[in-house]
């Protein structure tokens, strides 16, 4: 009867059929800077995972609890390396799991020295699979 009422719902139609693809900045994973570039896919989620990674949890308010990791903890402590390993995939594991994109991660490697940490790691998303190397 109203008019506008049978506009929205070839809005809703519309608004279903269009589909997201990732995009985001390149960050170089050595040096932890931006290149300038746009990179698209299971690039840009890999970006998407450094940056939550090295974002502490709970420490800033424009972030929700959810985003972040808690890898900074591990540094320095006593603990075995098998325990640090599994904490390290653990964490991994629930930082990058935020994604709806991301469906695991494979081929962690862990090298730990007296202050950081050096993870690398393979993501695995719906775009296909892309490497990860960050130092905590």
């Amino acid at each position: 009867m109203f008019p506008f009422e049978e506009d929205t719902e070839e809005e809703n139609i519309n608004e279903e059929e269009e589909e997201w693809y990732p995009k985001e900045y390149e960050v170089d994973f050595t040096t932890g800077k931006l290149t300038g570039k746009i990179v698209e896919g299971s690039k840009a989620i890999a970006v998407w995972c450094y940056l939550a990674l090295l974002i502490p949890r709970y420490k800033y308010y424009q972030y929700s609890w959810e985003h972040g990791s808690e890898l900074r903890e591990l540094i320095g402590s006593n603990n075995s390396d098998e325990y640090i390993e599994s904490e390290v995939n653990r964490l991994i594991s629930e930082c990058v799991s935020e994604n709806p994109y991301v469906t695991g991660i494979e081929n962690l490697q862990i090298e730990r020295q007296e202050s950081t940490l050096k993870i690398t790691f393979a993501i695995i998303t719906d775009y296909g699979k892309e490497g990860v190397d960050i130092n905590v």
